[in-house]
């Protein structure tokens, strides 16, 4: 079998190894008093040794097929731990090697038949010597052994006790009385005890062809074996005369047989197992042609050692002990190997080349998670792999939040815990994950380097409590310290100190609030399997990418630097409702609430909860939270605890904030902790009695920049035509079933006035996508009329470029948009195309998108239509406003996740499709992946593109002879070229049929809001 793969300098290792033992089996190689070598290998649990070994043994076996026909070299795979439960381990060693032997007898049997004869007969005897120690009595015989002869292991003999005189012979003599009775009731008479253990060293040898003398006694034996006892007798006369007559046997041919005992687990064995190992390895040490290779900690044989002699210990003499553990080592190991140790870069480079989808950017080099791996897990190969395997099963049972930001990052601090401080995860997973963030302040004030003072400090907080929420949080924060001192105290290496900086760390960049934190520690949300009597009303609401709009797009934050997936196509799925009106034709779409009713969690224990708000402090709020972890994840309160936190407290808080000019204090800090739980009926409720301060910290609708209520309920839409701003009445008859859409809330549609004749624009809001603007055209000379919905784009951060992609779409970074605008929620369609610039587009269905234009064609529609829109500004989106809508608040590779479906992308196919035949993302934006490219107002320039065909006469971006940024790829693109952050280009002056343009509004006044 092929070598496994060794890192960490352990091949070079295991390479040495192998020539040492090699030089140690060459005859004569071995010193006077113990020719046998013994090579230690040392190194704590998951350190690599079991992989040192099998190099080691798959290299001696290659060598041993170039030994010839008078040498082999048999390699003998030992697991003590096997064999823990034998009464003497030394038979179980003697029958591996003899299974060992007829197994390289099998496969290395030659055209020499004497060889192969002489082969059988080392392993019958090999067999023989096995069978003699079992049967003759095995442990308990071999002690009587060891005490009446004295041999091989020098058991101590009777010793004067104190007060005592020492023994007298006559003692000693009844010792060895009682030891031969008990030979004898075992059936095995004195003489055998003496053959067996005298003669072992002999018989050993025999094996291994240094003792042909006793080899041939043993054939003549195996000959007349089995014919009675008087062809036994003229054996041994036959062989008695030629010993008188010559005063030798016949020579055996010189065959060398080399055993090569590879010993493993011994760190697995109970301390005093581990030592009788050792011990009855001492056997063979004086034979020329075997060798050792043992793979243990040194712990376990020291705590062996201190076993053995735990009388000494009970009797307070611990340091007169006769020998220590480091010291019986020295006696027996003859060349002593610790394993390196991998360092922090080595362990990072490690898991970027093995695990490289992981752990390896585009350029494989190892990324942050890598980076974040190796601090927090102990330098130890076996560590490594186990934490790699459950940061893979917890990503794919899907631990934790998808929508967490560094969600990987956080589920490798998990996995840590759970790993390397169990106690301690279980602590945190039954109290509250919110107490990892207590510690990592703990961990940055330097409160542990005084862990006694700071449990005195929490014991008198105790006493100073008034309340009985604040008195279990002090209570739970007092079991904190111990836990955290086993931790730093294990014998692992886990550096719990380190882990508690990079939770620090992550937690500044990329916050989490309670129930999220609480999900992670929970490890897995096991998702129930629909069956067919579910109702089209909940699996409206999967996660699938046909409803993208069922996810709730969190706030834009530069992602975690995890290498992304190669891109997937599934199987194409019913086309969506939504997208079914759109592949009719329809122009002018509205989209319609969704009507599924929200879910409701099912909370562990609402008392604390309600006492944490009652109480108004954030970090009880937020630990009682993390204690209800999965059972909040993306679901609401129960109305019933909603009406309870209202008639609490919380009303009273909430007016005494607003009194106080809704300052950044606690109950702020409070309320954005409740928000992401709130149902849209409870969201309702505030915004009607606490108006526009609650609507700043919960930004729902989160297109809303303000709140009027008296008998009826306004948000305030965003600026759209000049000065102007409208309020649109909330519909609470048809407001949305489900609270995971922030920006959903229906509202009646009003007309805008102001505009010219050729265009009218009304403002509404749905329950799916949230505010919109539609656009009516109609041009009297043509007769045509169309519509084009707008949808609102909010400012803020997101993320552009790709850390696995092209390196035209640039690296990962944050940029931010510094102000809202309105976008096109389709391409230009050719209906529209031909309304505003009054002449018809050749060939083709009207609901088709614009193609076949050039860039500067279509600054020419976008100032006629700027003119019919008076103080607005219509242009082409940059690429960061494009890339933004197109995200749709994702992190992923497209707007529908890393895996792309045909019912979603247009790609790889030969037909164009109507604008808004498939399903829109989270922001209501329709087609951004695939059917046609889209044109951007970036120029790009030279280190953007390859230089071999960038083309610019006068030297300067920007001019006709410049390249548009076209985004989103086309019908004819790959799947991967219609990533979010894939980025092609075009001529400004050049043409194709399957590059089209959607465009953005921006007023360009400062607006005044009128009367609600």
């Amino acid at each position: 079998m092929p070598p496994p793969l060794l890192a960490f300098g352990h091949a070079a290792l295991a390479q040495r190894i192998v020539a040492e033992l090699a030089a140690s089996l060459q005859p004569g190689a071995g010193s006077s008093t113990e020719p046998a070598l013994v090579v230690g290998v040392f190194g704590e649990w998951g350190a690599g040794k079991s992989r040192l070994l099998q190099t080691v043994a798959v290299a001696l076996q290659e060598r041993s097929k170039g030994g010839g026909e008078h040498a082999l070299t048999v390699v003998v795979p030992f697991n003590a731990w096997r064999y823990e439960r034998e009464e003497h381990l030394l038979v179980p060693l003697l029958r591996v090697a003899q299974q060992c032997l007829r197994k390289a007898l099998e496969e290395s049997l030659g055209a020499d038949i004497r060889r192969n004869e002489r082969l059988s007969d080392r392993l019958v005897l090999l067999g023989d010597l096995a069978q003699t120690v079992y049967q003759h009595g095995g442990r308990e015989l071999l002690q009587t052994a060891l005490a009446t002869q004295g041999v091989v292991l020098k058991l101590p003999e009777l010793k004067a006790e104190a007060g005592k005189a020492e023994p007298s012979a006559w003692a000693r003599w009844r010792q060895r009385r009682e030891a031969l009775q008990q030979a004898r009731r075992l059936a095995l008479p004195a003489d055998s005890l003496h053959s067996l253990y005298y003669d072992f060293l002999e018989h050993l040898k025999a094996v291994t062809g240094r003792n042909p003398k006793a080899l041939a006694l043993h054939r003549q034996r195996l000959k007349y074996r089995g014919l009675g006892w008087w062809p036994r007798l003229l054996w041994r006369l036959r062989a008695s005369g030629l010993w008188l007559g010559t005063g030798e046997l016949p020579p055996e041919h010189d065959f060398q047989l080399n055993l090569v005992f590879l010993v493993d687990d011994l760190d697995r064995c109970l301390p005093d197992k581990a030592v009788e190992v050792l011990e009855a390895i001492k056997l063979f040490l004086e034979v020329e042609g075997c060798a050792f290779v043992l793979a243990l900690d040194e712990e376990v044989i020291e705590r062996g050692i201190a076993h053995r002699y735990r009388d000494y210990a009970l009797q307070g003499r611990e340091g007169l002990t006769p020998i220590t553990g480091a010291e019986y080592l020295e006696k027996l190991v003859h060349l002593p190997v610790r394993l390196p140790r991998p360092t922090g870069a080595a362990a990072r480079d490690f898991l970027a080349d093995k695990w490289a989808d992981w752990f390896a950017d585009a350029s494989g080099q190892p990324n942050d998670l890598a980076t974040l791996v190796a601090a927090i897990t102990p330098g130890v190969p076996r560590k490594l792999h186990r934490m790699n395997s459950l940061l893979a099963l917890a990503e794919s049972l899907g631990a934790g939040d998808a929508k967490t930001p560094r969600r990987r990052e956080w589920l490798a601090i998990v996995c840590a815990l759970q790993l390397f401080a169990p106690a301690l995860y279980r602590y945190l997973r039954l109290h509250g994950a919110q107490y990892l963030i207590t510690l990592s302040q703990w961990r940055t004030d330097a409160l542990f380097r005084d862990v006694a003072g700071l449990r005195l400090a929490l014991q008198a907080q105790v006493r100073g409590v008034d309340s009985p929420v604040r008195l279990q949080h002090q209570l739970v924060l007092q079991r904190l310290p111990d836990l955290c001192e086993a931790a730093m105290n294990n014998r692992s290496g886990f550096d719990l100190l380190e882990l508690l900086a990079r939770v620090g760390e992550l937690h500044e960049n990329a916050e989490l609030k309670g129930a999220q934190l609480g999900a992670l520690l929970v490890f897995t949300e096991v998702m129930d399997v629909p069956d067919a009597s579910t109702s089209a009303a909940s699996s409206s609401s999967s996660d699938s990418p046909a409803s993208p709009a069922t996810t709730a797009p969190p706030v834009i934050d530069l992602p975690a630097a995890a290498p992304a997936s190669p891109t997937q196509v599934t199987e194409p799925k019913a086309m969506a409702p939504a997208a079914a009106v759109r592949a009719e034709g329809a122009v002018e779409r509205d989209a319609e609430p969704l009507a599924t009713a929200p879910q409701e969690a099912r909370l562990e224990n609402e008392r604390a909860l309600l006492e944490a708000v009652d109480s108004g402090d954030r970090e009880l709020v937020r630990v009682a939270l993390s204690r209800e972890g999965a059972a909040l994840r993306d679901r609401v309160f129960p109305a019933g605890l909603w009406v309870m936190l209202r008639a609490g407290k919380l009303t009273a808080q909430l007016n005494a904030w607003i009194e106080r000019g809704a300052p950044a204090d606690q109950t702020q800090f409070l309320l954005q902790e409740l928000k992401p739980h709130l149902s849209q009926a409870a969201v309702l409720d505030l915004l009607r009695q606490f108006g526009e301060p609650v609507l700043n910290v919960i930004k729902r609708p989160d297109w809303a920049h303000g709140v009027h209520a008296e008998d009826d309920l306004a948000l305030l839409a965003p600026p759209l035509l000049g000065g102007t701003r409208v309020w649109l009445r909330t519909t609470p008859t048809k407001a949305p079933a489900d609270w995971l859409i922030p920006r959903g809330w229906a509202c009646a549609t009003r007309p805008i006035e102001g505009t010219m004749a050729q265009i009218g624009v009304n403002l509404g809001s749905d329950g799916r996508y949230g505010v919109h603007a539609s656009l009516r055209l109609n041009r009297r000379e043509s007769g045509n009329r169309v519509h084009q919905l707008l949808r609102w784009v909010p400012r803020g951060k997101l993320a552009m470029g790709s850390p696995n992609g092209p390196a035209e779409e640039g690296e990962l970074r944050t940029v931010s948009l510094s102000e809202g605008f309105w976008m096109a929620d389709t391409a230009c369609s050719r209906a529209l195309w031909c309304t505003v610039m009054g002449e018809e587009m050749p060939g083709g269905d009207a609901s088709l998108p614009a193609t076949g234009i050039r860039a500067m064609d279509v600054d020419s529609f976008l100032n006629q239509l700027e003119q019919w829109l008076p103080d607005t500004e219509i242009r082409l989106p940059s690429e960061a406003e494009w890339e933004s809508a197109c995200r749709a608040g994702t992190r992923t590779l497209f707007a529908f996740g890393d895996e792309v479906a045909a019912q979603s992308v247009n790609a790889e196919g030969s037909t164009m499709l109507p604008v808004g035949a498939l399903a829109a993302n989270a922001w209501g934006m329709f087609q951004m992946h695939g059917n046609v490219a889209e044109l951007c107002r970036d120029l790009l320039t030279p280190e953007r593109r390859h230089p071999e065909t960038w083309v610019d006469p006068e030297g300067q971006p920007g001019t006709d002879t410049g390249w548009h940024a076209v985004r989103g790829g086309s019908f004819r693109s790959s799947f991967a070229q219609t990533r979010s952050a894939a980025v092609d280009r075009i001529a400004r002056d050049e043409s194709r049929d399957d590059v089209g343009f959607r465009f953005i509004v921006r007023s360009r006044q400062s607006p005044q809001a009128e009367p609600a």
